[in-house]
């Protein structure tokens, strides 16, 4: 479900943000999906004017965020055909505008700043054209470096852009005012190659870090494109075995001052660096080597219960959950794979790319420890926290049957078996459905507090369901399902 710069595959769904709405083609015609957590799912439908769709995509949640998280009216859907794009609008389903006449190479396509603005990333890296359709101009930068959403951010809240550009040999990040796009700040980076940016949850800091190869080099700026601190400090020494830095993930908002207080900075050895954003240097190390000692944490393994591929958590020791091999896929350098927040920052889920069966879930309250590890059988695909709550959704790849794994700190892990077709590839998405308000309930009594709804599914099929136990027994309940047929 995540963007794609490629074309869309037949009869692919795309769910928007909060989950509230699906939509993918019924052969020629455009087939929106809503009320998806309700006993009776609404869908509308309209027809394409011509074929050669490559992307559908939905404004994100936080473009529409005026009136309430979950406010409709600037709710928007994107189409991108080979040469044009259109925006669609909801309730019901109608076409807003249309661009006409775009590079039929273009490399990437999305919305900008709000929902009256469109993002069109030209073949080459030539430039970004900006399309304001409440303004009815286009703005044109030139020499994005990255097609793709880490080469560029919006600032939460006040959506000035900041972008990674490269017209010659050097990196520059350049700031830009909102739906203007006036110059704030342009600024030379100290880069070999900058790999990316993201913005603070909190809009105060951007952070750029560099090829791995380069060693650990993450720049942090201020808003508008100030140079803050590098880390590590540049007056330090060199380290010889530096291997670099892989990706980064900033903490969400959490406390009465509205901050993201930490930076993680995962490293090319399998170490997690985690930094405090006050003086942004290291405060803690999370490393996936597992040692025994006075804390052992809970770790729960994997077990098949039955011929047909059911399967059950197991409580088990540290020795025998951690006496395994590498995984050879991997290569020569560790790193860890996946990297997310629970919504109040206290929890923090990790997956190293040397051991990808196995789930590491940190407690940040206090010292950081390793308070849960989870290990499988096959692959980690997907990790996904609840928008509200700490239940953490597991996904593996899987060539038994469609199921899902799930934790949480209050009861023992589940797996459940999922209601749906198999999938050849054994490759599924998970998504949390957010429900905001009583017009989505199945029934009054429903609680979605504990039994908070999902999206699972494949290129085949969708359900939307949410999990409940009886007699120790770990069920997925369907509400819905879409069926990815013509």
């Amino acid at each position: 479900m995540d963007s794609s710069t490629g074309s869309l595959r037949p009869m692919e769904l795309r769910v928007s943000d909060d989950g509230l709405y699906a939509a993918h083609m019924r052969g020629k015609d455009l087939a929106v999906f809503w009320k998806l957590a309700a006993e009776r799912k609404e869908i509308d439908l309209e027809r394409l004017k011509s074929n050669g769709l490559k992307t559908i995509k939905f404004t994100p949640t936080q473009t529409y965020d005026p009136d309430g998280p979950f406010s409709e009216k600037n709710r928007r859907l994107l189409t991108h055909q080979v040469v044009s794009v259109t925006i669609w609008k909801f309730h019901p389903l109608e076409q807003l505008a249309e661009i006409q006449n775009i590079e039929p190479e273009s490399l990437y396509v999305d919305f900008g700043g709000n929902e009256n603005e469109v993002l069109v990333f030209h073949n080459w890296n030539t430039k970004l054209t900006i399309y304001s359709l409440s303004a009815e101009r286009s703005i044109v930068i030139k020499s994005p470096k990255l097609a793709h959403s880490l080469g560029y951010g919006y600032r939460p809240k006040t959506k000035q852009l900041a972008i990674l550009l490269k017209p010659e040999t050097t990196d520059i990040l350049t700031v830009h005012e909102s739906q203007s796009y006036d110059l704030v700040n342009r600024t030379v980076l100290p880069t070999v190659d900058a790999q990316g940016l993201k913005w603070s949850p909190d809009g105060k800091w951007i952070a750029v870090w560099d090829i791995a190869s380069a060693g650990t080099k993450v720049l942090i700026f201020t808003a508008d494109g100030q140079l803050f601190r590098t880390y590590p400090n540049a007056s330090g020494s060199e380290d010889e075995n530096d291997t670099g830095v892989r990706q980064i993930e900033w903490s969400p908002v959490i406390g009465h001052n509205g901050t993201s207080e930490i930076l993680a900075v995962c490293k090319v050895n399998g170490n997690i660096e985690l930094l405090r954003t006050h003086t942004f240097s290291s405060s803690t190390v999370l490393s996936h080597v597992f040692q025994v000692d006075s804390t052992t944490p809970r770790i729960w393994r994997e077990r098949s219960t039955n011929a047909l591929g059911d399967a059950e958590y197991t409580e088990t020791s540290s020795s025998s959950a951690f006496n395994m091999s590498a995984d050879s896929s991997a290569g020569t350098h560790r790193s860890a794979s996946i990297v997310t927040f629970n919504a109040d920052g206290t929890l923090l889920a990790t997956v190293d790319s040397t051991k990808s069966n196995v789930v590491w879930i940190w407690s940040l309250e206090g010292t950081p420890t390793l308070t849960s590890a989870l290990v499988h059988e096959q692959p980690v695909r997907q990790l996904t926290w609840n928008p509200s709550t700490s239940q953490l959704l597991i996904n593996t790849v899987t060539n038994n049957l469609p199921s899902v794994r799930y934790w949480s700190p209050q009861s023992q892990p589940m797996i459940a078996r999922v209601p749906t077709k198999k999938s050849d590839s054994g490759r599924y998405e998970v998504k949390w459905l957010t429900v905001p308000d009583q017009r989505f309930l199945v029934e009054p009594s429903f609680d979605y507090i504990h039994d908070s709804p999902f999206w699972f599914g494949s290129s085949e099929e969708w359900v939307v369901g949410y999990l409940s136990e009886e007699g120790g027994t770990a069920y997925f309940k369907v509400i819905n399902s879409i069926v990815n047929s013509p």
